[in-house]
């Protein structure tokens, strides 16, 4: 079975350009997928806790910040990569509460990044709400998992994301 933090926590991946990259770009997504992997590994031997919010609301925890400090590094050293935060909830609360609370849990993780030094423009919100659960089921180890913020690290362009 997978690592539960390693399921709830982010879900970290390069993803390909949609154009040829020059040597350069060529070794700097090198160098940034090793970091990723690194932070992935951390992550996967419990050496980094989740993101985690207080309850029913989008205020970070301390808890959080060592992950979120790290990719904060990752982001400013490689300042050609983007990234995208994905807010989900569980089922609890109604549908409209939790697709906002989703969007302002994510919303939350870029302006934490954003006063580490990311430029706000490389960072992409969005909010799921219990639209996308990585369990179907009506136990407390579902919606732990299903309470999750996750991360994708892109080298495109915005406008061929999505």
């Amino acid at each position: 079975m997978k690592n539960l933090f390693a399921v709830c926590l982010a879900v970290l991946t390069l993803a390909g350009c949609s154009r040829q990259l020059n040597p350069a770009e060529r070794e700097e997504a090198r160098r940034a997928e090793l970091e990723l992997q690194g932070v992935m590994d951390m992550v996967s031997s419990r050496q980094i806790p989740p993101i985690e919010f207080e309850l029913g609301s989008a205020k970070l925890l301390p808890s959080s910040y060592d992950l979120l400090d790290k990719v904060a590094s990752i982001l400013i050293s490689h300042n050609r990569l983007k990234l995208i935060v994905s807010g989900h909830t569980d089922a609890s609360g109604s549908e409209g509460f939790n697709e906002n609370l989703s969007l302002q849990r994510a919303s939350a993780v870029k302006m934490y990044l954003a006063r580490k030094g990311v430029h706000p423009d490389s960072v992409r919100v969005y909010g799921h709400g219990e639209s996308q659960p990585l369990l179907n089921e009506d136990s407390e180890r579902a919606h732990a998992l299903n309470r999750r913020v996750e991360f994708r690290i892109t080298t495109r362009d915005w406008g061929t994301v999505y």
